[in-house]
């Protein structure tokens, strides 16, 4: 078949959507079929069209929009993009459609071709927490948007042949949002690169990072933005007060420096280290002995999927909604692969936290068993022929 995977953003851009086009591409060509990536030409230097590791790319230009008209854009680009895909579908078998500007304006062609939505989350209040830290005139755009993006997306979900999410957790947060309660969402879950979360233990890095061997390595990895909540994170390991134990920060974002600031408020901030965003961040998994996912707001959890696939026991909050809107209790097993504990509760998380610090054959019990469940639930390739059953049916 020929497919077509669509998105603002791929390759070379990185990040959670672009991997995940990458990899079901792969699959889908190693399966015979032709994967076609549809995207921006954000970067001048790109090709319009190229094809990379077997997946043909075809990038649209960006759309400029007059000043005098920018409160229309929404629209204005979706029509855009509805004239370039009719230039470049013909022939395609299959549509999936990971942006709402895109498969709006796929939907929009009125074809005969099965068109996927997956959306990673509700994509206004995503653009809200993205842009809590912008200047004034790009939130106050977003906000005028807010109703075109909302149609948009809502109109999406209704007119595409199947809408698929990667947890419960999503399927609940559009079904309140939109109002569409009992819509027959799709609930698949995403895969995880399992030979790059296997490494052998980087004693190098430990070394650089001047880190004892013996000493215990928490790890966070993720973005730096208030809804991540590693302030909580900050504050209890301060509260450990353990020479033995250190907290591994990878990522960046908006709370970045307010956080390094928390961190120099205590003695033991030395042993907080903030690495910044990484290529290969399967190299810090690798030096860690417990990951830790504080999130408030986490559609799915992708990163608790790698530190499953990593060998790592991982501790999560559990979803209570709205203030705790997240997948955590789809993705662990409760006391099996790691723990999911209540956000209301510090005293279960230190207490979990504890026992995983000092218990390290429990660890390694459950790492064991989350590199089991990943082997079993969450490959790519389980992931794509279940996708490719529902276009079947």
């Amino acid at each position: 078949m020929k497919i077509m995977l669509q998105n603002h953003t791929f390759y070379p851009a990185i990040g959670g959507i672009e991997n995940y086009l990458y990899y079901v591409s792969t699959i889908l060509w190693k399966m015979g079929h032709q994967p076609i990536v549809i995207c921006e030409k954000n970067d001048p230097r790109l090709s319009d069209c190229e094809t990379y590791n077997g997946i043909k790319i075809i990038r649209h230009p960006q759309f400029e929009i007059p000043k005098r008209i920018l409160f229309k854009k929404p629209k204005i680009v979706s029509a855009q993009l509805k004239q370039f895909l009719s230039e470049h579908i013909e022939d395609v078998d299959f549509i999936i459609s990971r942006y709402p500007h895109y498969c709006f304006a796929t939907c929009s062609l009125n074809l005969n071709t099965p068109v996927f939505f997956i959306p990673p989350s509700v994509h206004w209040r995503q653009l809200k927490k993205a842009s809590s830290k912008s200047p004034f005139k790009a939130r106050f755009f977003n906000l005028l948007w807010k109703k075109s993006l909302d149609n948009m997306e809502r109109e999406s979900v209704l007119r595409s042949e199947k809408t698929v999410v990667f947890s419960k957790n999503v399927a609940q947060s559009l079904e309140h949002y939109y109002g569409l309660e009992g819509y027959p969402f799709y609930i698949l879950p995403p895969g995880v690169d399992l030979h790059k979360f296997n490494k052998d233990k980087d004693y190098q890095l430990l070394r650089e990072l001047h880190i004892n061997p013996k000493s215990r390595v928490l790890l966070y990895v993720g973005r730096l933005s208030p809804e991540k909540n590693v302030e909580m994170l900050i504050k209890e390991f301060q509260l450990l007060r353990r020479n033995d134990v250190h907290l591994l920060i990878v990522g960046y974002g908006s709370d970045e420096k307010r956080l390094e600031k928390l961190k120099a408020t205590d003695q033991g901030g030395e042993r907080i280290l903030f690495l910044g965003p990484s290529t290969d961040v399967e190299k810090f998994y690798s030096i860690a002995d417990i990951f830790i996912c504080p999130s408030k707001h986490e559609p799915f959890g992708q990163v608790i999927l790698e530190a499953m696939a990593a060998g790592l026991p991982c501790i999560a909050y559990k979803r209570v909604w709205p203030e705790y809107e997240v997948a955590s209790e789809e993705i662990i097993e409760n006391g099996v692969t790691g723990y999911c504990v209540n956000p209301y509760d510090r005293n279960e998380f230190r207490s979990k936290l504890l026992n995983l610090i000092e218990r390290p054959d429990i660890g390694k019990r459950m790492g064991i068993a989350g590199r089991k469940a990943c082997e079993i639930r969450f490959t790519w390739e389980s992931h794509v022929r279940r996708l490719l059953d529902l276009v079947n049916n």
